[in-house]
């Protein structure tokens, strides 16, 4: 069941103040009697609190929506007896700060004007998202967390708030991420940020081009292209006149339904503040002296092109050369970064074994 807590101001760390702050969440499983057998769950880039189960759209708010929305994100991965166990522990999992699906973002009527923010929305950094949450885990009484887990940029805040609640958090598991931004990430972010600028100020139809085109960019790193093709043999063509020279083979097809798919359920000012705050992201040295306490488990996809395998392996050597207790494992799979949303079964064992 989705819920919302609200409080009052947020201090942004870039100095702004948000007034009459929301965050949409769910929980499974049920919160022990000691309080500590919590699991936070930093959802990727385009996801959201729904994490397991069957969803309809809230009747109470206008968010992006489309058929995807309706299954759990990571149904397959969180419930009774699966690999994050609710009969064991209680999970919690928000949608960001400046998301798009409940949380105070872009899309939130600003109480100051009493219109929607849009594009006026302030930057936003990893933290602010990360401090957002433990604001919500304290309102829930979690008293320390069995672990905070996180695949893609969730990987990157796991990581960034196990280090700033020093004794909060028991252990880390980091799937297809690492601890700093790549030179192609970078690239690719600014890229997707300056298309989105583009569509700002255009018709609504405008707008979702640009935004499309912005996804599709990002998600031709989700995917190997050998899945990439297996998926596109399944695709019907894709229908655009003008660039008939150009969609040629289902390829190209599967690429520009992906973007069109997209745009039904994000919102463009959203995807540009959350990109922002991962072009942002830094994880400079003392923040690795505050994980002395603190058990990690990197995992990595052989086949991934967004989190090459490489910043997993440097992020468990700079762990370890630090004398934290790290583990990683390197998983073989052809269905590269969205590994860690489509194959349960391949994380399962490893992630019950770090977790007991």
């Amino acid at each position: 069941m989705i819920q919302y807590f609200d409080f009052d101001n947020y201090n942004l760390s870039s100095g702004k103040v948000l007034e009459k702050v929301r965050l949409a969440y769910t929980t499974e499983g049920e919160l022990s009697a000691n309080k500590d057998n919590a699991i936070l769950v930093f959802h990727a880039l385009t996801g959201s609190h729904m994490l397991s189960g069957d969803f309809k759209k809230p009747e109470n708010i206008e968010i992006p929506w489309n058929d995807e929305m309706t299954k759990g994100w990571w149904t397959d991965f969180v419930g009774p007896k699966k690999m994050f166990d609710t009969e064991k522990y209680f999970i919690v999992c928000a949608n960001y700060l400046g998301g798009c699906y409940g949380s105070t973002g872009p899309s939130s009527i600003n109480p100051k004007t009493g219109k929607i923010y849009g594009k006026d929305f302030p930057e936003i950094s990893f933290f602010d998202i990360e401090d957002s949450q433990r604001k919500l885990l304290d309102n829930l009484g979690v008293r320390k967390l069995h672990a905070v887990v996180g695949g893609s940029i969730g990987g990157l805040m796991a990581l960034e708030f196990a280090s700033n609640n020093v004794g909060f958090v028991s252990r880390i598991i980091s799937i297809s991420s690492g601890s700093r931004l790549t030179t192609l990430q970078k690239i690719y972010n600014l890229e997707q940020a300056e298309l989105i600028r583009l569509g700002r100020n255009k018709s609504r139809d405008e707008k979702n081009s640009y935004l499309a085109l912005a996804r599709m960019i990002a998600h031709k790193t989700y995917v190997s292209l050998d899945l990439l093709d297996e998926r596109a043999k399944n695709t019907t063509k894709f229908s655009n006149y003008e660039l008939e020279a150009f969609i040629n083979t289902p390829v190209e097809s599967y690429m520009m339904h992906q973007g069109a798919k997209f745009v039904e359920r994000f919102e463009s000012e959203s995807y540009l503040r959350i990109i922002g705050a991962w072009q942002k992201f830094e994880f400079p040295e003392y923040k690795y002296r505050n994980l002395e306490t603190v058990k990690v488990f990197i995992l990595g996809v052989d086949s991934d092109v967004c989190f090459y395998k490489e910043e997993q392996e440097k992020l468990h050597e700079d762990l370890q050369s630090r004398n934290i207790n790290s583990t990683y494992k390197q998983l073989k799979s052809n269905k590269g970064h969205d590994s860690f949303l489509l194959e349960p079964n391949l994380f399962k064992k490893d992630i019950e074994r770090f977790l007991s």
